[in-house]
């Protein structure tokens, strides 16, 4: 049987896996990627870390039983978007990479939506993305206003999965899911020179390799690297694409309107459209490149998902057994009893459906009575108020894929059909990032004749959850409770980030910390 190595990067885990031809993970390896938090609300990987940790995945794999075993015939890598990966003309790394999550570029974002609006209006309807913390544009304005020596020293500007193919193959490119993040023109393909202009960043244009196709071969795995982790040499690797774009491949969501949801450390809802019904620029929308053909989604990618769950385990929980987790959640009663929980933990705020870099996560509606099977119900309940906000127009009759860590638990499938109103489908296997980028390579090699057939022979389904009528019905009352709050919680989040300036202040000038 022919197999293709799959490798997904992703922001807390790197992983390589392999899959046979049927889709199936014939083998997994996967290594946990450390994250550097500073002030300011950065957060930073080391660049040679990571990659330490893709050739320790890519040799347990290439060194397994069922890779000797096996013919492979290509590799395909997705891995984590946006933030900022800079290296020099030898190839190494400037500094620590951005990330995606990273909350320091405030003013750079505040300049283009308040101080300058026509300039933050132009690279909206260009890029088809707002402005926002993390974006590979955003943060190349802040290394230029604020490390520009370390700037100069670089010579290329890449995305992690970029980085990564970098060091298999010794082939610099870009590729357009990634890129169109915030680097490329959404409507004529290429790098979006009018916005770099308009941002005084046309002196870096050389940093931006043009983009190029997912599924496009773009080199073949250096000897040196074959040789170190047990891989034949010569073996072909496609462009790859963004996480949350591969994902959507690997559910199988590649007609107009699937719909699919990513429950991982970002909790990304995806919606497949073609180029045509894309309004970009349009009002709390976000738009990305599918990796097939003309086809886009619109994406609406929280800031944080399951670190709301973590910040519950650790806080509140008193266990880590999510099967006990699920018990008690299905123990406390549907709404909590009123008590609304909004997920915005993350230190950078949220970006999705809204934008406000001071967003908080927040308890609404404790009481004396209430108990902590609410509070862990309430949580769940949360998230999947989030999706539902981040999914204002889709169409009920049809099908949510469902993936990521999260999908793990039945409850909270139940759940998100319920609070959604849609059928939920998760699908057999667990790597879909992966699986993306390797049915992309198998198709280019001709080991299947198109992504129809593709998906057709890969992706398949373990468990089905149709909506619960009466709990809907539930729901939607308790999302109208839910919008509300969040909407007034605005004046107060920027209330609370000026207390706080105010606080420091004071203290500084008392001599405490």
């Amino acid at each position: 049987m022919k197999y293709i190595l799959g490798i997904d990067v992703g922001t807390s885990n790197v992983k390589a896996v392999l899959f046979d031809e049927h889709g199936n993970e014939a083998r997994v390896a996967s290594r946990e990627s450390r994250t550097i938090n500073g002030p300011g609300n950065q957060v930073e990987q080391d660049m040679n870390e990571v990659w330490e940790n893709v050739k320790a995945c890519v040799r347990d794999v290439a060194q397994s039983e069922e890779a000797r075993q096996a013919e492979i015939l290509g590799v395909g890598v997705t891995g984590q978007g946006e933030g900022c990966w800079l290296i020099d003309r030898e190839g190494n790394p400037v500094q620590n990479a951005i990330l995606w999550c990273d909350g320091r570029a405030v003013k750079e974002v505040q300049a283009l939506t308040e101080e300058h609006p026509q300039t933050g209006e132009l690279y909206y309807k260009t890029t088809g993305t707002p402005p926002l913390l993390g974006s590979q544009m955003i943060l190349l304005k802040w290394m230029k206003e604020n490390r520009r020596e370390v700037l100069d020293r670089a010579y290329k500007l890449v995305f992690c999965k970029d980085w990564v193919r970098f060091k298999m193959t010794g082939e610099i490119r870009a590729e357009l899911t990634d890129s169109l993040t915030s680097m490329v023109d959404a409507r004529r393909g290429g790098i979006a020179e009018e916005v770099l202009q308009a941002l005084g960043l046309e002196d870096y244009r050389s940093y931006l390799p043009d983009p190029v196709r997912s599924d496009e071969i773009v080199g073949t795995l250096l000897d040196s690297f074959a040789d170190e982790v047990g891989l034949k040499r010569g073996l072909p690797v496609i462009a790859g694409a963004l996480d949350t774009s591969a994902t959507a491949l690997g559910l199988g969501a590649i007609h107009e309107k699937d719909v699919c949801v990513i429950l991982g450390t970002t909790c990304a809802s995806e919606i497949v459209m073609r180029r045509e019904d894309c309004e970009f620029g349009a009002e709390n929308t976000r738009f990305e490149k599918h990796p097939l053909g003309d086809l886009f989604v619109e994406l609406q990618p929280t800031l944080n998902g399951t670190p709301n769950i973590d910040w519950m385990l650790e806080n509140i929980a008193g266990t880590r057994d999510f099967n006990e987790i699920d018990r008690i959640v299905e123990s406390a009663p549907v709404g909590c009893g009123g008590v609304v929980y909004h997920p915005y933990i993350g230190v950078a705020g949220e970006r999705a459906p809204f934008y406000h870099p001071y967003a908080r996560a927040s308890f609404f509606g404790i009481s004396q009575v209430t108990t902590r099977a609410e509070l862990i119900r309430a949580v769940y309940e949360g998230i999947s108020l989030s999706i539902r906000d981040c999914l204002p127009d889709v169409d009920k009759s049809g099908t949510i894929f469902l993936a990521g860590g999260g999908a793990k638990s039945p409850v909270w499938a139940q759940m998100i059909a319920d609070v959604v109103g849609m059928r939920v489908m998760i699908p057999a296997g667990k790597e879909l990032g992966a699986k993306g980028v390797a049915l992309m390579a198998g198709v280019s090699l001709g080991l299947y004749e198109n992504y129809e057939e593709a998906v057709a022979k890969a992706c398949t389904f373990s468990r089905v959850y149709e909506p619960d009528a009466v709990n809907a019905r539930k729901y939607d009352l308790l999302y109208e409770l839910y919008r509300k709050a969040r909407l007034h919680y605005q004046e107060i989040w920027d209330y609370r980030h000026q207390m706080n300036k105010k606080i420091k202040a004071i203290g500084e000038e008392n001599g405490q910390k």
